[in-house]
């Protein structure tokens, strides 16, 4: 019944609206920053008023955490972080000539006299502008009022740091001891005045006001310094004074068109020290429902990016502040149905986040292991027993349709053990290989093809998918996959022309069409657009298509497939950055960025690209695989001798499908920012084919076609 029931909610996100309110504004919204908020604890915040619901991906660009994760939703971008950032004077002489000093303004009612330094700390490879949420209300004539502290033994003020403009300015609001109460019993001897922070929000005028609960921030820093049961103890009180306020200005109904959003902006110090990312964020005054974004066109799920540009657009507040993130709307259904969506979402990320990390290296070092003792099966000069060879060759076939396994396990187990009995039987019946991996490459590219055109809800669960919680890539096709359809297409094709011995007209018509859909798949903006997959695509499919259709390599031949390239890519940017701007994919947020900034933002995506090739070449296990995939590939072409020749005599057709795998992972490696996964994944389908057809002429699988000795052909 549960797995109906999320069956149903699915087909409802598939074809379902969003909204973000009746006509798109409010006149009131109050931002109110919880850190540390559990999943649990958010649920029990039920008020008298609709409730939007979600995870926001809290991931920041670098630097010190606390201070990012602030500044990324001021910034509706990954913001580095710098201590003391937080660090804000108001009414205080010595803190404003500080200021005067450092920037030459004249200081408002609160101030950042580092704002400098915030500002040199970002050194990442896109445009960010700290303090893009207050400049763009500031240049509208909106006021903004900021509550609140979270003071320890230092000053600490994450409202101002959310709400200061570019310049570190804040014209309106308290962050001070006038909003706090002494008290020994609480954490560094401080506790938030809730009566006095509610009386203030509810009287203020500001279109946004950004409140800072304090409490809970003080709580997390200090309850390593507690006993359990106090610690237990302490957390209840603070979120029930908390709650408590919320109640208050929830359902104070005095402004009917308020939002309230509650945001935590950071996870817990538990969730922090083991990188769990994902945090509430609730929102109420609007629609019931599930939180989503253009950022991840994944309901529920939504990241710090988000907020800045959806807090001006519930205002109507017209900017060109450089936001990353896009606006959020609500996908409208019922309390019960989000919560069961949310909770079921959150347990599977769980799954995915717990032990993503430790099958993917095993799936890495069962390769490492497999090849090793395939090349020594071809190195060694005696012929090994039959059910030796024929063992390697099943475990040379189980890892070619692991990424296959690992996308259909979370739908069901038993298509994944159906799978294995059909790669068993296929083997068992015919000494050839072929036809297994003909089965495995057309099946796996026909389930990652559906899986795409129906929202890839298999690639969002899969181990080999996305990865929700680092936030790399929430919707589309992801490198890993893509990587996986470009290899299994190439050889599956080539194992049908070829088994089939399929004309080369029947090729050309019925390869182009194929390879055409397939580019279509990867490059399509309403499905998420991989841009270097699709070059990746129209390199590899091309090159194999051409190839498959005798075709020469002539330097027209080279031309055709660039020209083709520019064309592809140059629908997909004019598609995409017509769409309005909440629904463009990747590529047409590049367009905007090369609009805004120039060769300035291509100079910055391609050093981005280069920066994360050569760091996972360094530190990912997925170079181990790539390194695998090609010394595998080498050693086959010299192990058994003269294998080469046997390969274009004997399967001619086959041998150009690798040359066009190779193509399209060496494509896949230069073209995508993560491009070793993307190579290491395409590559596999080419290495693991030419190892088994190696083993079968090593031993002597093929009686019936023509085989190669050391002293010429024989039959």
């Amino acid at each position: 019944m549960r797995k109906s029931f999320v069956v149903v909610l699915i087909c409802l996100t598939l074809i379902g609206g969003q909204a973000l309110a009746q006509d798109g504004e409010v006149d009131q919204i109050i931002l109110v920053l919880w850190h540390g908020l559990p999943w649990d604890a958010a649920q029990e915040l039920q008020f008298k008023a609709p409730r939007a619901m979600g995870f926001l991906n809290t991931r920041v660009a670098g630097g010190e955490p606390l201070t990012a994760a602030y500044l990324s939703i001021g910034a509706g971008a990954r913001a580095m972080g710098l201590a003391g950032a937080a660090l804000f004077y108001q009414g205080d002489a010595g803190g404003k000539d500080l200021y005067m000093r450092h920037t030459g303004l004249e200081p408002t009612e609160i101030v950042q006299p580092r704002i400098a330094q915030i500002q040199a700390a970002q050194t990442v490879s896109y445009k960010i502008e700290p303090g893009a949420l207050g400049t763009a209300l500031a240049e509208a004539g909106l006021p903004l009022r900021v509550l609140g502290n979270s003071d320890t033994h230092d000053p600490v003020a994450w409202s101002a740091l959310v709400g200061m403009d570019e310049w570190g300015r804040v014209w309106e609001g308290s962050i001070g001891e006038e909003l706090t109460l002494f008290d020994a019993s609480f954490p560094y001897g401080l506790r938030t005045d809730y009566a006095t922070l509610a009386q203030e929000v509810l009287a203020a005028e500001e279109k946004l006001i950004i409140v800072d609960l304090g409490d809970p921030f003080r709580f997390d820093q200090y309850q390593g310094q507690l006993v359990p049961s106090q610690q237990e103890a302490m957390r209840r009180v603070i979120f029930a004074e908390a709650r408590d306020f919320l109640a208050t200005i929830v359902e104070e109904d005095s402004k009917p068109r308020r939002a309230v959003w509650l945001v935590s902006p950071y996870p817990s110090q538990q969730a922090a020290r083991a990188g769990y990312w994902l945090t509430p964020v609730l929102c109420w005054g609007l629609d019931a429902g599930l939180l989503i974004s253009g950022t991840t066109r994944w309901p529920g799920l939504i990241t710090n990016m988000d907020i800045a540009p959806t807090m001006l657009e519930l205002l109507g507040t017209e900017h060109d502040q450089p936001f990353i993130g896009r606006s959020v709307s609500i996908q409208a259904q019922s309390e019960k149905e989000s919560l069961v969506w949310l909770e079921t979402m959150a347990a599977k990320i769980g799954v995915l986040f717990g032990h993503r990390g430790q099958v993917l290296r095993a799936l890495v070092i069962a390769q490492i292991l497999v090849y090793a003792a395939v090349l020594i099966a071809l190195i060694a000069p005696a012929h090994r027993p039959t059910w030796i060879v024929l063992a390697l060759q099943f475990t040379l076939l189980l890892l070619m349709a692991m990424p296959l396994g690992l996308l259909l396990w979370g739908l069901s187990p038993l298509l994944v053990i159906l799978l294995l009995i059909g790669i068993g039987v296929l083997k068992y019946k015919g000494t050839s290989s072929l036809p297994s991996v003909g089965f495995i490459t057309l099946s796996t590219t026909l389930a990652i093809a559906g899986d795409v055109l129906f929202g890839s809800w298999l690639m969002r669960y899969s181990f080999l998918g996305y990865d929700p919680v680092g936030g790399a890539r929430f919707y589309g096709l992801g490198n890993e996959y893509m990587g996986v359809l470009i290899g299994s297409a190439i050889m599956g094709w080539s194992v049908i022309v070829e088994v089939r011995q399929m004309s080369v007209k029947g090729r050309g018509i019925l390869g182009g069409l194929a390879f055409a859909g397939l580019t279509y798949l990867v490059g399509a903006p309403s499905l998420g657009t991989n841009v270097g997959g699709a070059i990746s695509c129209v390199l590899g499919f091309g090159s194999t298509w051409l190839a498959l259709g005798e075709r020469k390599v002539r330097f027209r031949t080279i031309m055709f497939l660039a020209i083709l390239t520019v064309l592809v890519l140059g629908g997909l940017m004019l598609t995409d950055s017509n769409n309005p701007g909440g629904e463009q994919s990747h590529i047409g947020q590049t367009v905007e960025l090369v609009r805004r900034d120039g060769l300035t933002a291509i100079y910055l995506i391609i050093t981005r690209k280069l920066a994360m090739n050569m760091r996972l070449l360094r530190y990912s296990m997925w170079s181990n695989a790539l390194i695998v995939a090609l010394v595998g590939m080498g050693a086959s072409l010299i192990w058994p001798s003269k294998y080469i020749a046997w390969l274009k005599k004997n399967h001619p057709l086959i041998a150009k499908g690798i040359v066009g795998v190779v193509i399209g992972s060496t494509s896949a490696f230069a073209f995508n920012d993560s491009g070793v996964v993307a190579a290491a994944t395409c590559l596999s389908f080419a290495s693991s084919t030419l190892l088994l057809l190696a083993l079968e002429l090593k031993h002597d699988f093929t009686p019936s076609q023509t085989y190669i000795e050391d002293d010429g052909y024989s039959h």
